[in-house]
């Protein structure tokens, strides 16, 4: 295999080892197996692969084409397109945007006027499980900070307003873009889709949505590969690490107005 045709073979995240820290991974009995995992996929960056050598060139290929083929970075799959990555320390806001960048689009394709970005809210959880015991304790201060921290990121990858000059609606149009984006199953924005279909259409919706239902496994996934001790060792994902390991959810609210 020299292309991916079907993005459900993609891999949920990818770490880009150098050369070095490849082999050091293949000649530890304890972390080899890391290079056997084809959802969180551990790829030297120039060297011939140890193992999944077709796999290996085919996202290599990927990630050649969008030039994201750099050594030391851990990508996280993009869960709106068939075969983007982000790199994982921009993840999660960049993924909350583009789930929100969708809904404004399936908007427009419905007739809007006018969506208007309300607000972002990042919950995180601050509390942790004792070793040994079944209780949670604080964790560490800092979480109001994080918070601040991703919800300042997001707002500054969302437009505040995006107008359109109206026009009929486009239901089936609309469900095919719903399709091509991979969010043919969110209840939420079908529900809007059939809210604007047939008779006395909705004319205005307040809609709070999760940023980060869709890219929730991948996000896991990348954090498996950022937390394995070799991988930890150097750093790699390290700020990623830091917001994934704690983000319990992104809530975006916004008006739309037809």
């Amino acid at each position: 295999m020299t292309e991916i045709e079907n993005a459900s073979v993609l891999p949920r995240s990818v770490l880009v080892a150098d050369n070095r820290l490849y082999r050091r991974i293949w000649q530890d009995p304890d972390s080899v197996s890391l290079l056997e995992d084809l959802d969180a996929m551990v790829i030297p960056y120039s060297g011939k692969p140890e193992m999944n050598e077709q796999q290996v060139a085919a996202i290599r290929g990927v990630l050649i084409k969008a030039g994201q083929l750099t050594s030391g970075v851990l990508l996280i799959k993009n869960p709106y397109e068939a075969e983007g990555y982000e790199f994982a320390e921009f993840a999660v806001e960049s993924f909350a945007a583009a789930k929100y960048h969708a809904l404004a689009n399936v908007a427009r394709l419905l007739g809007a006027q006018e969506v208007r970005f309300v607000e972002a809210k990042v919950e995180l959880d601050d509390a942790k499980w004792s070793a040994g015991l079944n209780v949670r304790t604080p964790a560490a201060r800092g979480g109001a900070d994080l918070s601040k921290e991703v919800s300042k990121k997001l707002k500054a990858r969302l437009e505040v307003e995006m107008k359109f000059p109206g026009s009929d609606p486009a239901p089936d149009d609309a469900l095919r873009y719903l399709g091509r984006r991979n969010l043919s199953n969110d209840q939420q924005l079908r529900d809007l889709v059939e809210m604007r279909t047939g008779s006395n259409p909705i004319s205005s919706y307040k809609m709070t949505f999760s940023g980060t239902r869709e890219s929730a496994a991948n996000l896991k996934s990348g954090l498996k590969l950022a937390n394995a001790g070799p991988v930890e060792a150097v750093d790699i994902g390290a700020s990623f690490s830091k917001t994934a390991n704690k983000l319990s959810s992104v809530e975006i609210t916004t008006e739309i107005t037809f």
